[in-house]
């Protein structure tokens, strides 16, 4: 469409199509006023619609003068819009090919991936299992360990029986003595 309408530019020139946005709405605007001056009977009637004139003659001479650079402007975004199309055309074709390629990569993990997640389902059954049975054993170890400890205490709290009561003989004894001297 864009080129069609560079061909027409070169053919039949047409400046409004080359104004910025900007000059369209500076010569929407006066347009705008131009109309209502039309409507209106006022004492500067005439004088405002001279100066109206002059500043859409202004903006037309503008765009006439500056037409042939505008469209040799026009010509060259074009061109590098077209560069910039075949890239972004270039760029989406490798990035849909890519897409198809892992598409089809990955199609015949299915069977692999069901399988080792059943492979890790029975693992983490049999850890559960272990770690149970690891549980259990550790407790034994804890009970056997405990009553050892339990043996040894009451070992030591009898020899502390024994030598608190000799203490108390000796004790005893040794008053006895002094008594009698």
């Amino acid at each position: 469409m864009l080129v069609r309408r560079r061909d027409d530019l070169l053919t039949t020139p047409r400046p409004e199509f080359l104004a910025t946005r900007d000059e369209l709405e500076i010569l929407a605007r006066i347009e705008h006023i131009e109309e209502q001056l039309a409507n209106a009977s006022t004492p500067y009637e005439g004088a405002l619609v001279l100066r109206m004139q002059r500043l859409k003659g202004l903006l037309t001479w503008t765009l006439e003068t500056e037409y042939h650079e505008r469209l040799t402007e026009f010509d060259q975004n074009l061109r590098t819009l077209d560069e910039a199309m075949v890239t972004a055309q270039t760029e989406y074709d490798e990035f849909v090919r890519s897409r198809q390629a892992a598409t089809h990569s990955f199609q015949n993990y299915e069977t692999p991936i069901s399988r080792l997640r059943g492979r890790v389902s029975e693992a983490i059954q049999k850890v559960d299992l272990l770690m149970k049975r690891q549980g259990r054993q550790l407790e034994i170890v804890a009970i056997d360990e405990l009553m050892a400890r339990r043996g040894r205490l009451e070992n030591y709290r009898d020899k502390a029986r024994f030598a608190l009561a000799d203490s108390y003989d000796r004790a005893t004894q040794a008053q006895a003595r002094s008594e009698v001297q």
